[in-house]
């Protein structure tokens, strides 16, 4: 969950599909039974996800505690050990976290999806709710706001969430899909962009943007370097402040350091 990067969705309604994402390089394979389902398919697609025999944990994306579907979903998960977290979307409060628990009757990993102007503000209790990490809904997010999508509008909401991750102790949050499947420039330039404010992943729609996203949020050969430089140094001066390739070196630093080694 915390290192994780690139997270596929997958719609519940083919089996072969699932498979198929199982098979890829997603970090984290994320089965819809929300938005890629139409309201006529949504039994048919709990059936599918009752009868997988994953090969890996999966996540499994639920109908918002609002809808006419969520008891129906939180019954599947109960039922589905192998679900290894849900993702709750639509989430703008706090209550909402709190609903899905008092309706399931096990235990699970709830990953929150905040996609609108109230979720953005309540993020920082949402964080602190119990869940494992936040991701950002930008796709209902713009058209909330009615305004183009791009660096502008997404730079309030992604440093909101990483701001609130951070302080509540949970891994950076991850981005929206970039939804224009073939246009490789603009998955990589929103996908930098993400990782510029501290989006510590992306959600993808396609197996072909996870090369792309996975690269950009790569740990990089020179990072590496340059923290077991900082670690090799910390341990030879005991800790405290010290100087490496000309660069002053405190406690904060030497933590970042050893995030980078451990990923």
């Amino acid at each position: 969950m915390s290192v994780a990067r690139t997270f596929l969705f997958v719609p519940a309604t083919r089996l072969v599909r699932i498979e198929k994402a199982l098979a890829t390089s997603a970090d984290v394979v994320i089965v819809d039974l929300e938005d890629a389902v139409s309201a006529d398919d949504k039994n048919a697609a709990r059936q599918i996800v009752q009868r997988l025999e994953p090969s890996r944990p999966v996540f499994v994306r639920i109908n918002a505690a609002t809808s006419d579907q969520f008891h129906e979903d939180v019954a599947l998960v109960s039922t589905s050990p192998w679900i290894s977290a849900v993702v709750l979307p639509k989430v703008e409060s706090s209550s909402d976290i709190e609903h899905f628990r008092s309706e399931a009757s096990r235990e699970v990993d709830v990953v929150a999806l905040i996609e609108s102007s109230a979720g953005i503000i309540a993020c920082d209790e949402i964080a602190h709710s119990g869940v494992r990490r936040l991701m950002f809904g930008s796709v209902d997010y713009t058209t909330e706001l009615d305004a183009p999508p791009g660096p502008s509008l997404f730079a309030y909401p992604r440093s909101r969430l990483v701001v609130a991750s951070a302080a509540a102790g949970l891994p950076a949050p991850v981005d929206g899909p970039t939804t224009i499947i073939g246009d490789s420039a603009a998955l990589r330039d929103e996908t930098v962009e993400a990782f510029g404010v501290g989006m510590g992943g992306k959600l993808c729609i396609h197996p072909n943007q996870l090369a792309t996203v996975a690269s950009v949020f790569a740990t990089t050969l020179s990072e590496r370097a340059w923290a077991q430089s900082v670690m090799s140094a910390f341990e030879e001066n005991s800790g405290g402040v010290f100087v490496v390739n000309g660069e002053m070196v405190d406690a904060p630093l030497v933590a970042r350091a050893r995030r980078i080694l451990e990923t």
